[in-house]
């Protein structure tokens, strides 16, 4: 995809052989060539014009491949960087690798937290504002035009039209020709920032795979990205004063078989951008095998949240403010910005990273306002001077500005009348766990907890008290982890109650959290608290649910619907009362709040509830070990994160439920 000579944009008549012969095919090192400065005739200011282009099925190996090979000549024309979009993955910025999301982001420079569009489906809204609202507000004479391959896609952005932030908006309705012809018309005309989605390539991709006619229709895609680009030069050629950036991208990747299933891998995440500019910002060209897991060092690269603020700077629109993305022409970004809230809600702690030419310095803005200036190299910062005078759930924007470059993120923070831990949960308390660092019962000091595999090494993340233990499950029998308990520990009590704090991003189905039986079936002898997501297989993270079960190899007996907030620590509680015959649920959720539903536990056999597969539970699997492998209706890999996973060999009140779900302290302060 290198060459060494720039080949100037032509009249539509000339394109195609034109920039073929200069694209080139030829890898001889050197760097990209970069659009010529603009010079506009004496006396008279450059005016500044933006193409966006989208690419939806390219994808990042595709492109790449095709622009050194010389069969994509238009796309070698500009700077490649392979790039990245999802949000962060277990992060409440996390996001389904579909079309809405992807196109909500690349059009507003945030993740799906803020802009929340969530799915593929219809009547969604945006809640951020778009490049089109930004540019218009900040130069309410800029024509913007926008036409969309995909209906779903043009249907988010009829409210802009309709406030009259989009000057043009066409719903080609699937026709890569029509959203061609659209742009070409809307850049002769001189509107100031075009965008134009072509899908095409993702159709072929979705029906054949790689093979067939993908090759032919990615080509076909490099035609008209051609036609586009020499509509530019067109329009140079009569008004040399232009500057045009030109950005092309994908809203999101493919899976390794083609499909756009929304799923967070890396062949998913991993897009493309480029560029008619010499130099992008972090810029990486490096192949890479995208069937292997994701590596956190590759959030560093440029995303697709960089597109709009790029976009919004070349055209000197100043309201860039409260966008997660960086500008790709500048000279440092920051970079994985994450706000965690504290368990007890009484601070948030800021976490980032540079990439680029280190600041003189760094200010942290809350709701934008400033409440801290920083070192140039500093990368974490925790706030704990925010003040509520009213009850309920409060959030903070925050914004971490590196000279020019910043970027936002969310925090939630629930603020209520401080609530006590109870002093009663000691009593009765026969096994927890902390997780902090360590796999070992801090209680009694007699379990503990060991891979199935006698292998696998757990890993930890940041938690609500600390540390969680992150448990990764994977494809093959025997992955993840199992608790080992003492025989009659759930026998031989009246009653017991287990509790947990959790996190998972919801985009998974029929999941086992905990369980000491066989799943295969809910009749089973034993109990199961699961995590569900019956939309799948594009998996709306608005449809996550935990469910309770319970059996004793005739009878069951089940509690369903708890929803859940993905990427958040919920707090999950489940109580088994053999005297009163219920089983009761607990689930606290930030967002959705805390509830509570019990349900009798009917014809089934109590004395039956420690299972018949041995005193152990499964983490992030069944009893046996092999449930997402052979059992499982989606079988992919999965992660979960626990904290403060606790037993009691009695039923826990509503009253204790609720202090260990909202006081914000561990269970092992009763121990002190």
């Amino acid at each position: 995809m290198k060459n060494t000579k720039w080949c100037r944009w032509v009249a539509p008549l000339f394109v195609s052989t034109v920039l073929a012969a200069c694209g080139g095919g030829g890898d001889d090192g050197d760097e990209p060539a970069a659009q010529p400065p603009v010079t506009p005739p004496a006396g008279q200011p450059a005016v500044q014009k933006m193409l966006l282009i989208g690419l939806d099925g390219a994808t990042y190996d595709a492109v790449q491949a095709g622009a050194a090979g010389g069969t994509l000549p238009n796309l070698a024309q500009l700077t490649l960087t392979r790039g990245w979009t999802g949000g962060v993955t277990s992060t409440p910025t996390q996001q389904a690798t579909l079309d809405a999301p992807g196109w909500a982001t690349v059009l507003t420079g945030v993740w799906a937290d803020t802009h929340q569009v969530r799915s593929n489906a219809a009547g969604q809204a945006l809640h951020a504002d778009t490049l089109f609202k930004r540019l218009k507000t900040a130069q309410p004479a800029a024509r913007t035009a926008a036409a969309f391959h995909t209906s779903v896609v043009a249907q988010i952005e009829t409210a802009d039209r309709d406030a009259g932030y989009l000057s043009a908006l066409a719903d080609c309705a699937g026709d890569d020709a029509c959203v061609a012809g659209d742009a070409q018309a809307r850049i002769g005309e001189g509107y100031d920032a075009v965008v134009a989605q072509f899908g095409a390539v993702q159709r072929a991709a979705q029906s054949g795979g790689f093979g067939g006619d993908y090759p032919a229709v990615l080509r076909q895609a490099d035609a008209r990205l051609g036609q586009l680009l020499a509509a530019v030069a067109t329009r140079r050629q009569a008004h040399p004063e232009e500057d045009w950036l030109v950005l092309v991208t994908a809203s999101h990747g493919l899976s390794p078989a083609g499909a756009s299933d929304g799923l967070p891998l890396t062949a998913n995440k991993t897009v493309f951008l480029a560029a008619n500019r010499a130099d992008l910002l972090g810029a990486d060209r490096a192949a890479v095998d995208l069937s292997a897991a994701w590596d956190e060092a590759w959030y560093a690269l440029p995303s697709a949240a960089d597109v709009a603020p790029t976009a919004l700077a070349h055209m000197q629109a100043s309201a860039r403010t409260g966008m997660a993305g960086a500008v790709l022409t500048s000279a440092v970004a920051v970079r994985r910005l994450a706000a965690v809230t504290a368990a007890d809600n009484t601070s948030v702690t800021l976490n980032w990273s540079l990439v680029g030419q280190a600041p003189d310095q760094v200010t942290v803005l809350r709701d934008g306002a400033e409440i801290a200036r920083l070192p140039g190299d500093a990368t974490q910062y925790q706030d704990t001077g925010f003040t509520f005078e009213e009850g309920g759930l409060h959030t903070l924007n925050y914004t971490v500005q590196a000279g020019d470059a910043g970027s936002t993120a969310q925090a939630k923070v629930l603020y209520t009348p401080p609530v006590l831990l109870e002093s009663s949960l000691r009593n009765g308390l026969t096994m927890l766990y902390t997780f902090e660092n360590q796999l070992q019962d801090v209680s009694q000091g007699t379990t503990g907890i060991t891979p199935y595999d006698g292998a696998q090494v757990p890993e930890f993340t940041d938690g609500p008290f600390g540390r969680m233990f992150r448990d990764q499950r994977g494809t093959t029998n025997l992955s993840a982890f199992k608790l080992d308990f003492p025989a009659g520990m759930l026998a031989t009590p009246s009653a017991f109650t287990i509790g947990f704090w959790y996190r998972a991003d919801g985009m998974a189905d029929d999941k086992p959290i905990l369980a000491n039986k066989d799943y295969n079936t809910g009749k089973n002898a034993g109990i199961t608290v699961a995590q569900w997501n019956t939309s799948r297989p594009s998996y709306d993270p608005a449809r996550a649910e935990l469910r309770f079960n319970l059996g004793d190899g005739s009878n069951r007996a089940d509690l369903n619907g708890f929803g859940f907030t993905p990427n958040q620590p919920v707090y999950i509680a489940l109580s088994i009362d053999k005297t009163a015959s219920t089983m009761t649920a607990y689930v606290y959720d930030l967002d959705k709040g805390f509830s509570t539903r019990s349900v009798s536990t009917g014809s089934v056999n109590l004395a039956r509830i420690e299972g018949s597969l041995g005193a152990h539970f499964g983490l992030n699997e069944d009893a046996v070990g092999s449930y997402n492998k052979l059992g499982s209706y989606e079988k992919r890999a999965y992660t979960m994160d626990f904290d403060d996973l606790a037993f009691w060999n009695r039923a826990l009140t509503e009253t204790e439920v609720r202090s260990l779900a909202l006081s914000g302290h561990s269970v092992a302060e009763v121990l002190q």
